[in-house]
């Protein structure tokens, strides 16, 4: 897994060897909403993050910079039942994903985590991992949602800290690694709805390894 073991702490101060869709930064630090936490590394100098919720307006539409990429759609991502019991239309948002990874039977792969939240209810925004053999419009092998932003307003929280997650396949796997963090809306009514794209979360990354 060249692309991981070069820059698998993003201390190159970019995202070499990785794919992104949407607004992927690699930065020192990053504020949770209204400064109520400041994240810093877990190692090293510099973590990745997905998405970018300060880039919003008053009305909380996103704000882009002239040759900035448009957020990806990611309704494909729509899953059901979310924490409240419902259907989360995913929206759109931000992927970071590394190709052409080996994970040997007997390895695992390791990766700190963190979400922050800046949307509140109906939305329900969220992070997760999936794991490709194919491309990544097929059904991943393996996949796990990270957080959930209704989750943590159940909980009068606004981001997790730093999180270590783990994925020990029980047979070789090669294929693609891809992270993604979405907008998402939580309705008994699965149908697309206006503001689903607004106020963004995010996720961040850092010391993705396997041991």
């Amino acid at each position: 897994m060249p692309q991981l073991t070069d820059n698998w702490e993003f201390e190159r101060g970019d995202l070499r060897g990785f794919t992104t869709e949407g607004l992927c930064t690699v930065v020192k630090t990053f504020d949770a909403f209204k400064r109520t936490h400041v994240f810093h590394p877990v190692s090293g100098q510099f973590f990745a993050v997905l998405d970018d919720p300060r880039r919003i307006d008053g009305e909380g539409a996103r704000v882009l910079n002239p040759g900035e990429p448009n957020p990806v759609s990611l309704s494909q991502y729509t899953f059901s039942p979310d924490v409240s019991g419902q259907t989360t239309l995913a929206v759109d948002g931000a992927t970071l994903e590394c190709r052409n990874v080996t994970v040997e039977v007997g390895q695992a792969l390791w990766f700190h985590w963190a979400f922050t939240r800046f949307d509140w209810s109906p939305a329900n925004d969220f992070a997760m991992f999936a794991a490709y053999e194919g491309s990544a419009v097929d059904e991943p092998v393996y996949k796990v949602y990270l957080a959930q932003s209704l989750d943590l307003e159940r909980q009068g929280r606004w981001y997790t800290n730093w999180e270590v997650f783990s994925w020990r396949p029980t047979k070789r796997f090669c294929g693609s690694l891809r992270w993604i963090v979405a907008n998402g809306i939580s309705t008994s009514i699965p149908l697309p709805r206006p503001g689903g794209d607004a106020r963004p979360s995010a996720l961040l990354l850092d010391c993705i390894a396997l041991s």
